[in-house]
């Protein structure tokens, strides 16, 4: 454990930004001698953040991560978007090297209890069910990790909670030492940040570490169908999906089904808002794992009811003239494109493009042909894009969304969905994928009802 052991050390944090800036602060409570080393120059940096920093002892090196800073550490703590050959040195020489997940688990009291959640689909919105769940079972919640607040702010804020719902990625994964939560969750692992891992079987491997400490006392929930063998769990093992076998969660017509190991449970879906059989099978997970934390049958209930989603996910923005749009900007791989193409009934003009990540597209060929009248690419991945899908379906090539939008309405039809559902990262022209899908809204709300009619929210669109 790091507790006691900080005070007067050498830490360099790798990556100034959520997770380093709050790691900084609990190591500065620790009494830590803080390092940042921060690969953007001091002009793209809050001018008033670094001084608040620098005034309370803390040194920025910027422009650059400087090898021989790194090497006098007596620890290095990284960033999750640093690539791994920036601290690999620092490995060989035998400084330890963790993420700000694992710094902050290492004060975490043994009372409170955590459920992880990874995969390369559905992690923020079965995170926030699991949290909806254990609030509404009355339950004390803290939910963080990669869904936008690090773990290190539960310390920072004071939160009184006995419960710690995380969001895990891969990135995080990679540099954990000891973190061992009392529920793990697996959603899916499909082939996704190739540009990071040599291959696929690498990046699995980097999700599998979520339960690589964990022992008999503790739940692991994984799908009922694995791409490829993974590191057999020691701890208690949960399978999900259609037709899962054992204990765990099974998705029926109308409802889900849990088989814990005091009983069979039945709810139903009925109330249930978010689109998409995806989402139901997302929830089926977050009330078992829920329930093996303790949370109540009311709570699960109650949270069927209650639970909203999250905008740029699958998020219906209107129908104008019949066309009705869909704002589904989170979908930044193939798998989770895939799943919304599943998700409604055609015809529908799709939108892809971004950033490219190193993945082929050819695995939505077969959902192109059954339900896409349209294909319409844009950005940087737009001609990989349209090499692989070649000869598909009616295929349109513009620069950017804005370009896109335009040509979706001028082509659409009554009875059409118009789906931005990208298949890539947002970072070849926006910020990250919120921008790009709150663009999307604000180009369809501009330009839909002008050329194809005012919203007609009365009508209804139809999902699977």
């Amino acid at each position: 454990m790091l507790e006691g052991k900080l005070k007067g050390k050498k830490v360099v944090v790798l990556g100034f930004g959520r997770s380093g800036q709050a790691a900084t602060r609990l190591l500065l409570i620790l009494g830590a001698k803080v390092t940042v080393s921060e690969v953007r120059s001091r002009e793209y940096l809050s001018g008033s953040l670094l001084r608040n920093f620098e005034e309370q002892g803390v040194t920025f090196e910027t422009g650059k991560h400087d090898l021989e800073t790194m090497l006098q550490a007596d620890l290095v703590i990284v960033s999750p978007g640093v690539p791994r050959e920036i601290y690999a040195p620092a490995l060989s020489s035998g400084i330890p090297v963790i993420g700000e997940l694992e710094l902050a688990y290492h004060f975490l009291s043994p009372r409170v209890k955590i459920v992880a959640i990874t995969g390369t689909n559905g992690k923020t919105t079965t995170t926030a069910m699991v949290t909806d769940i254990l609030r509404l079972s009355g339950k004390r919640t803290f939910v963080g990790g990669n869904f936008g607040t690090p773990l290190s702010e539960f310390f920072l804020t004071g939160q009184p909670a006995d419960y710690v719902v995380l969001e895990v990625s891969s990135f995080q994964l990679e540099t954990i030492s000891q973190f061992c939560p009392d529920v793990a969750v697996i959603l899916n692992i499909t082939p996704d940040h190739l540009e990071r891992y040599r291959d696929f079987d690498e990046y699995a491997l980097a999700k599998a570490r979520i339960y690589e400490n964990q022992g008999p006392q503790e739940h692991v929930i994984l799908p009922e169908k694995l791409p490829l063998p993974l590191p057999f769990p020691r701890s208690k093992v949960y399978f999900f999906g259609h037709q899962p076998g054992g204990l765990g969660a099974k998705v029926e017509p109308g409802g889900f089904r849990l088989f814990l190991p005091e009983g069979e449970e039945f709810y139903s879906f009925a109330g249930f808002r978010p689109l998409g059989e995806h989402n139901r099978l997302n929830f089926a997970v977050a009330a078992l794992a829920a329930r093996l934390l303790g949370a109540t049958d009311r709570g699960v209930r109650e949270a069927i009811r209650a639970f909203v989603g999250f905008p740029h996910r699958l998020e219906f923005i209107g129908c104008f003239g019949g066309v009705y749009f869909v704002n589904d900007s989170k979908a930044t791989n193939v798998d989770a494109t895939r799943k919304a193409l599943e998700g409604l009934v055609g015809p529908i003009i799709l939108i892809l493009g971004g950033k490219h990540k190193g993945a082929t597209y050819r695995p939505l060929i077969p959902l192109l042909r059954q339900k896409v009248r349209l294909l319409i690419l844009m950005g940087e991945s737009r001609y990989v894009m349209a090499e692989d899908l070649r000869g598909v379906v009616e295929t349109k090539i513009v620069e950017n969304l804005e370009e896109a939008v335009a040509l979706a309405i001028s082509e659409a039809a009554s009875g059409d969905t118009v789906l931005l559902s990208p298949a890539a990262a947002s970072f070849d022209q926006f910020e990250n994928y919120q921008e790009r899908g709150d663009v999307f809204r604000e180009l369809v709300l501009g330009y839909a009802p002008q050329f194809l009619g005012e919203d007609n929210r009365t009508s209804i669109i139809t999902y699977h």
